[in-house]
């Protein structure tokens, strides 16, 4: 019989008994095993999973305020981490703030909005987003950079992972030099993003390198990298928000969404919707007193 790993995760700490009571009485699971990885986390390891009756286990955790990760128990061994920025590993939306600061008067948050749920075309509104940047200064950079809210548990995530072994890389939509002052401030060992071009006189030309902005270019970093590195999509980790990530997140062996958009909801069953991004290692069996400090 095929065993699961089911991880639950809460903000406040529970007890391993009072864990294994709730999901026997609540799911009707038979639990072969239990792992305690912190007073707010246990991984169980369990038979007679039901992938049907998940949309009643999310409702009952939700109620709860418990992110959950079910997956198969394997002996696949992760081995890269792809992990998107904005509304991810840093609470802003880097571009955005860029145009805020140029006093421009568009509606730019309900745009990016509807580009993260998947209901206008990425690229176009990458486009629009940076032509209104067009004579302003790069100076205004250094003003988003020190604006920068890094969400709770990223720098552990990531050099936690990367004291595992893993190859972490920052895929994004957002633009240098953001998205390396990012990567570099949590560990990250590869940035892969966007480029502004600059005039002679170090102003926005309202031109940019398209390297990672396109709906599905963060899958097609995924293969470059299956290809190269000869790894399989299942020794690979994502997380992400918006609709840019989809594809990322489905076809990854461990997907995860981020207090994600609603398609991405709608999408993926492993959620985080009520911890922070240290949730990402439980989910993958690390301990809290394995956690890279």
């Amino acid at each position: 019989m095929n065993h699961k790993l089911f991880t639950l995760v809460a903000k406040e700490s529970f007890s391993e008994d009072e864990v294994k009571n709730f999901c026997k009485n609540n799911f009707d699971l038979s639990i072969k095993e239990s792992k305690v990885l912190a007073e707010n986390a246990v991984q169980l390891t369990i038979s007679k999973y039901d992938i049907i009756k998940s949309p009643d286990i999310e409702e009952t955790l939700d109620l709860k305020k418990v992110d959950f990760c079910v997956q198969e128990k394997t002996d696949t061994q992760f081995k890269v981490l792809l992990c998107d920025m904005d509304a991810t590993i840093i609470a802003n939306e880097t571009l955005d703030d860029l145009v805020k600061l140029t006093g421009v008067k568009t509606n730019i948050d309900e745009t990016s909005k509807l580009a993260m749920e998947g209901k206008i075309d990425l690229k176009t509104t990458l486009k629009n987003r940076v032509q209104l940047l067009k004579g302003h200064p790069k100076s205004l950079i250094e003003e988003v950079k020190n604006g920068i809210l890094f969400n709770p548990g990223g720098e552990t995530m990531v050099r936690t992972l990367n004291s595992h072994g893993l190859i972490s890389n920052l895929v994004t939509g957002g633009f240098e030099p953001i998205s390396t002052y990012v990567g570099e401030k949590l560990g990250f060992h590869n940035v892969i993003s966007n480029q502004f071009v600059f005039d002679k006189n170090n102003c926005f030309t309202g031109e940019y390198h398209l390297v990672n902005g396109e709906k599905n270019s963060k899958y097609k970093f995924m293969e470059k990298l299956s290809e190269e590195k000869n790894l399989d999509f299942s020794e690979m980790v994502s997380i992400g928000d918006g609709s840019n990530d989809l594809e990322m997140l489905k076809n990854s062996g461990l997907g995860v969404g981020y207090y994600a958009h609603d398609i991405v909801k709608k999408s993926i069953l492993t959620q985080i919707k009520f911890t922070d991004l240290k949730t990402i290692l439980f989910f993958l069996g690390i301990k809290e007193s394995e956690f890279s400090k």
